[in-house]
């Protein structure tokens, strides 16, 4: 097997690790318990990264972080834009003030 095969596959599964959160984001316009610095970290660390691959001429290496500082930059703006807390957060952010398990 090709091993940059198995590093497109990688690609993959980091387009569809964002994905459930980006969507999220986008259709609930509910950022709760998302913390902005971690993501901006993450931004910081993937740029970092890119320039890397750039150094190292490494196409796949330089895909992954386009996609990956594409999905931060996009989570971001989406969570910076959420005005609401979703039914699923909002009860367990009660159930959490009440001491119950929210499964009650």
């Amino acid at each position: 097997m090709n091993i940059r095969l198995i590093g497109w596959a990688g690609s993959v599964v980091v387009i569809i690790a964002y994905w459930p959160q980006i969507h999220h984001l986008y259709i609930e316009r509910c950022a709760w318990g998302l913390s902005l610095l971690t993501w901006t970290l993450w931004l910081v660390s993937s740029s970092l990264l890119l320039t890397y691959a750039f150094m190292l001429g490494d196409s796949l290496f330089i895909c992954v972080q386009v996609i990956n500082i594409t999905a931060i930059v996009t989570t971001i703006i989406l969570a910076r834009r959420a005005n609401t807390v979703c039914p699923l957060h909002l009860a367990a952010a009660e159930a959490r003030a009440t001491g119950t398990s929210g499964s009650e």
